[in-house]
């Protein structure tokens, strides 16, 4: 699976996948898990109707930017309205499921992006407010007491905790290029261990899903992606960090029908990894036209242009980063300005570099093609990807022959 290119164009999204030929039915299993999902996880009326509405008031959200924040969900979801607040009972449950969070060969930053942002979006919020049972960055615990709490929640709570992992893991040498624990054991080791009888698993941002810069050429520690070393599906969110609402999404939506939502072939949401950011992009226009950021800091850098012969990966990414944004939902790379790497792609590191250059000095140009364009030569002609490439080429040199033209045009008309 770490190998695979993560092209979806092949794959046709279900917008009605809990709806079966009798709509009412499918409506009253989500509500019969829900109600008993709340029976589970609070005490009393008072206990659900406050949970989150005491969390959010912290932070300054409001109920009523709760309900707005659901809609949006629900429509990130691809769901009918219907299931508007059935979304948010989702998130309030969500809140209350147990959780081990682990983190192997990494740099923390989807941790630090969640727990570290000034003004918190609800998704946000709540991935800081679920019940972490383990946690190495944020519990107290320390030592041989944080082995035992993880332990004790893998056996109290079997078949119930959601496992999210961060980074990759290292397998090289048995494992022992990564030891965490007073007990010194392999991160390899501790991640099966925990695997085995989690609900769910989540492998969260590019380097627990495929390997990411840990395993990037020429992988010393012989890293790979969480899917390499557990027999579990793992729901892989990558992106470097993962968004917040893609995590939370596919959590709501294993709250809502008790198993993992639609996934594509390396394991994505396909609600949320389905289409290319190229398609959805402010700057698609720009490139329509033939309009292109030449420089950093030339002109069309200030007019917004197309960032695709900057090195923009977006034509051979997939993801939802152009709708849901980040940042309080306001921005993404090529909207402050620079293009997509591809970080929620496999191998992104190896495949899509380097990334400020115009693509075809990229070692892809597209998705599962390792080759530059020297060594591939004439065999792109026959590829999707380069229908992209010799688009961006033939509407730059059409614009240039049209404002060619235009002066012998006024030229006659003056004569």
């Amino acid at each position: 699976m770490d190998n695979d290119n993560g092209n979806n164009s092949d794959f046709k999204w279900d917008p009605l996948r809990f709806i079966s030929e009798d709509p009412e039915e499918s409506l009253r299993k989500v509500d019969e898990r829900l109600d008993g999902l709340e029976k589970e996880c609070f005490v009393d009326k008072k206990d659900k109707d406050g949970n989150l509405d005491n969390v959010f008031s912290l932070h300054g959200v409001t109920r009523r930017g709760f309900i707005k924040w659901s809609a949006f969900l629900t429509s990130a979801l691809m769901l009918p309205y219907v299931f508007r607040p059935r979304v948010a009972r989702a998130a309030n449950i969500l809140s209350r499921i147990p959780f081990i969070w682990l983190d192997m060969a990494d740099c923390m930053g989807n941790t630090e992006a969640f727990i570290r942002t000034a003004n918190p979006t609800p998704a946000e919020i709540i991935l800081n407010y679920v019940s972490v049972n383990y946690m190495e960055s944020i519990m107290t615990p320390a030592g041989y007491q944080a082995e035992a709490r993880r332990k004790e929640t893998v056996r109290k709570d079997k078949g119930k905790y959601i496992l999210v992992v961060e980074g990759a893991i290292p397998t090289g040498l048995d494992g022992k290029f990564l030891t965490i624990g007073a007990n010194g054991d392999s991160g390899l080791k501790i991640v099966k261990e925990t695997a085995k009888d989690a609900a769910i698993i989540i492998a969260i941002g590019n380097c627990a899903a495929y390997g990411g810069i840990p395993a990037a050429s020429p992988n010393p520690t012989a890293a790979v992606g969480l899917s390499s070393v557990t027999n579990r599906q793992v729901i892989n969110i990558p992106a470097c960090p993962a968004n917040p609402v893609n995590v939370v999404g596919t959590l709501v939506e294993y709250i809502l029908v008790g198993k993992a939502p639609q996934l594509d072939n390396i394991g994505r949401p396909l609600w949320a990894f389905s289409g290319r950011l190229h398609d959805n992009c402010y700057r698609r226009g720009h490139f329509e036209a033939g309009e292109y950021v030449k420089q950093w800091g030339d002109d069309g850098a200030k007019k917004d242009y197309c960032l695709y012969m900057m090195g923009c990966k977006g034509p051979f990414t997939w993801n939802n980063c152009t709708t849901v944004e980040y940042n309080q939902d306001i921005s993404f790379p090529m909207r402050a300005g620079h293009g997509c790497i591809g970080c929620s792609q496999p191998s992104f590191w190896d495949r899509m570099t380097p990334f400020e250059k115009p693509n075809d000095a990229a070692k892809i140009i597209i998705p599962g093609v390792e080759a530059t364009a020297d060594e591939y030569g004439v065999g792109l002609l026959a590829a999707a990807g380069v229908g992209i490439a010799a688009h961006a080429v033939y509407t730059g040199v059409k614009k240039k022959r049209k404002a060619k033209k235009q002066p012998e045009k006024e030229t006659k008309k003056t004569e």
